[in-house]
Order: C-alpha cells, then sequence, then structure tokens
C-alpha cells in the first residue's frame, strides 16, 4: 500500500476535495450576508457545519479503526456531492433560506467528519515513519494552496459573476475526488499488531457484537492517560474555542472595521495562506531544532501576540501582515500535533485518539461559533459595533498567552512521547 501511485490519488483526491472546499466557504459567508446581518443568526449557519464534529468525532473514530478506510473516504466523498449537488440545485432556484442552509451546511460538515479524521490515519499507511513531517506539510501545504489561495481568491471573483457558481464548481470536484478515492489499491484495513488481533478475535468469540462505548472509551483513556497528551488536548479545545470565535465575526470585521469587499477579502485570506504554506514547509526544518513542545508553545504564544495586534487595528495592510505571520504559527501547531499522535499512538488506535482531539479541537467550534456571534451582539448593548466586531481578537489574544504559560508551567518535565 505505500506506493508513489497511492499517495498521489490520497493527495489528488484531498486537494480537489479542499479546493471545492475553499470555494465554497468563500461563498458561504457572503451568501449568509445577503440573507442577514445579524451576528448570532449568520454564526448558526457556521456552528451547523461544525456541529457534526462534536456529535460525530468519536463514533466515526470506531469506525475507522474497524473498516476499510479507503471505504471510509469513498462514503465520504459520495455524501458531500449529493448534499451539494442540492445545495447548489436551490441556491440557483431561489429557495434558499438560512435554516435550509444550516441543513446542507450540517450534511457537508458531516462528510467532513469522517473524511478528514480518516485521511489523517491513512497517511502513516502510504508513507514512511520517518517521512510524516514531510508527508503531512504537504497535505497541508496542498490543503492550503487549493482551499485558501485558489479556493478563496477564486471563489471572491466568481461570487460577482454569479452567487451559485462556486457551488457548483465544489460539486463538480467532489466528484472527481470520488474517482480518484476509487482507485486507491489496496483495503487499508488498520493494522493491527499481533497482541491486538488476539485480543479482538477472543472479544469476537465472546461477544459477537462489539461494545461501541467500550471502543469509543478506549480511545478516550489512552489520551487521559498520557499526562502530555491530556495538556494537548485541554490546550486544543482551548485553541479552537477561541479561533472560531473570530472566524464566525470575521466576514463582518472585514466589511465594517476594514472596509473591504469581496475580491479583496479574498486577497487577504491568500496572503494568510502563503503564510501558512511556509509554516508547512518549515516546520520539518524547524523540528530539527526545537523539540514538539517548544515549536507548540512557540506557536501559542506568536498567535497571541500577533492577533491581538489586529484587534487594535483597522488598517487593512496591516492585518494582512499580521494574519500572514499568525497563519504560519498556525500551520506549525497543527503539523506538530498531527506528527505527535501520528507517531506514538499504536495504528489499530489512531482513528479513536484522533477523534478525541478533533471531538475536542473541532467539535468545540460548534460552541465557539455560536458564542462568537452572541458576543459580538451581546458586546454592542455597551460598546459601539466597531469595538464589538474587534473584541474578539483581544479576548483571543489574552486567552492564548495565558494558555501558553499555563501549559508551559504543567508540561515542564512531562516527556512528549
Amino acid at each position: 500500500m505505500k506506493s508513489k501511485s497511492n499517495y498521489s490519488k490520497l493527495f489528488g483526491a484531498f486537494s480537489l476535495t479542499f479546493l471545492g472546499d475553499g470555494l465554497t466557504l468563500a461563498a458561504v459567508p457572503w451568501l449568509v450576508s445577503t440573507l442577514t446581518t445579524d451576528t448570532l443568526y449568520a454564526s448558526i449557519t457556521m456552528t451547523a457545519l461544525r456541529l457534526p464534529w462534536l456529535i460525530f468525532s468519536l463514533p466515526v473514530g470506531v469506525l475507522i479503526d474497524r473498516y476499510s478506510r479507503k471505504h471510509m473516504l469513498v462514503g465520504a466523498s459520495f455524501t458531500r456531492m449529493i448534499f451539494l449537488l442540492f445545495l447548489t440545485i436551490c441556491i440557483w432556484g431561489g429557495w434558499i433560506s438560512i435554516p435550509l442552509l444550516a441543513l446542507f451546511m450540517f450534511g457537508i460538515g458531516l462528510s467532513r467528519v469522517v473524511f478528514d479524521s480518516t485521511v489523517q490515519t491513512i497517511i502513516p499507511q502510504v508513507v514512511e515513519e520517518k517521512k510524516l513531517e514531510k508527508a503531512n506539510g504537504q497535505f497541508t501545504a496542498g490543503q492550503l494552496i487549493t482551499s485558501d489561495i485558489l479556493g478563496v481568491a477564486l471563489g471572491g471573483f466568481i461570487i460577482t459573476m454569479h452567487i451559485v457558481y462556486p457551488f457548483a464548481i465544489d460539486t463538480v470536484t467532489a466528484i472527481l475526488s470520488l474517482l480518484l478515492i476509487s482507485g486507491l489499491r489496496g483495503s487499508f484495513h488498520p493494522a493491527k499488531s499481533k497482541e491486538s488481533q488476539v485480543q479482538e478475535q477472543a472479544e469476537k468469540e465472546t461477544r459477537p457484537m462489539k461494545n461501541w462505548k467500550r471502543e469509543m472509551w478506549s480511545g478516550i483513556q489512552y489520551v487521559f492517560q498520557d499526562r502530555f497528551l491530556r495538556g494537548l488536548a485541554i490546550l486544543s479545545v482551548t485553541i479552537t474555542l477561541m479561533f472560531s470565535m473570530i472566524l464566525v465575526t470575521q466576514i463582518f470585521f472585514v466589511r465594517e472595521v476594514l472596509q473591504l469587499e469581496a475580491y479583496a477579502f479574498g486577497i487577504l485570506i491568500s496572503i494568510a495562506t502563503i503564510g501558512s504554506i511556509l509554516g508547512s514547509q518549515a516546520v520539518a526544518y524547524m523540528r530539527k531544532r526545537w523539540s514538539s513542545k517548544q515549536l507548540i508553545l512557540l506557536s501559542i504564544l506568536s498567535m497571541g501576540l500577533l492577533y491581538g495586534a489586529v484587534g487594535l487595528t483597522s488598517n487593512a495592510y496591516v492585518v494582512g501582515g499580521l494574519y500572514f505571520c499568525a497563519a504560519f504559527f498556525i500551520v506549525v501547531y497543527n503539523v506538530v500535533r498531527s506528527s505527535i499522535l501520528q507517531r506514538s499512538v499504536p495504528n489499530e488506535l489512531l482513528g479513536r485518539v484522533g477523534s478525541v482531539f478533533r471531538f475536542l479541537s473541532f467539535g468545540i467550534s460548534a460552541i465557539g461559533t455560536l458564542l462568537g456571534g452572541l458576543l459580538v451582539r451581546v458586546s454592542e448593548t455597551f460598546f459601539d459595533r466597531l469595538f464589538s466586531l474587534q473584541l474578539p481578537y483581544l479576548l483571543l489574544s489574552v486567552v492564548y498567552i495565558l494558555a501558553c504559560f499555563l501549559f508551559a508551567s504543567k508540561m515542564r518535565n512531562v516527556a512528549e512521547q
């Protein structure tokens, strides 16, 4: 299964999926802004997109460790294609509304849970262990280039022609991705140690139907019995909760505080993405010089300071530079964290352990997006609209800096592996 052909097909499907995803994510906020100006209502749509991470992350982790990971990817791509097709039809027909859009975002979000989770567990099955940082960096760079540069930049341009076009193109990319994944050679069942195989066989004989709760609990146990992974999991919750708060209000920040239009918003995100790409390529080199723990602390502290500065300015050029630098460290953090899990967790548990982190980080983003919209709405009763839109950035800065020093203190004498 560790062949260049499989790697190329997986990378191609991954890139196509995120190209379409970038187009859709660029178009959705502008579609929402034509339906409502209420930040709370707008946050409902993004909450629906992230809610599946909260509900399905743990069960999906069990499925990934049970069945063929190739089949999981095929199912996710097919589901995504169907939801996108009907979403495109509804927008074209003029039948779209906030509740209906939220429903489609939930379905697309569910497919993302399965797809993203499975890709992270299949990478170690197509590349050598010593090349994990490089492979993770390439996949991260591929995601950023296709989604945040090509997808968002093209999305900002295509929207000006017709709002339906980004969604239609995303449907086509879903079809192409499905074809590539179907061409993967091998079964891609979870690799199990001899001890795990013996234990699994014994369980089958004594308990024909596996206990789902027990399987999910084994992943949770693995994380929380390891002090470093436990600290990393808590840190992931904090980071994603705060980041999702600024993400959901970002479109209003860009339009009202920075006073940018759709095409300029695409350029701003593209500038940030260039920083992300540099981070994805630099992380393997940085890892040779610093430990994973040091890189994690450096990334969090830098993000806190940079996003705090965003909340203190209304200059679009300055914000572009700050986004560029912050995006660099976002990717460094994510690649280092993924590599720690892939290297230290047994392959037969990787799906469940990874699902714990996705549940705690991506899942909590569903709450964060709702809180972000609510924070701005409540803040407007005490402050003006512009400061209320800057407030999430300032709050993120304080929390990130505190989290950095707390993690450094608690993990000072704890091994990374």
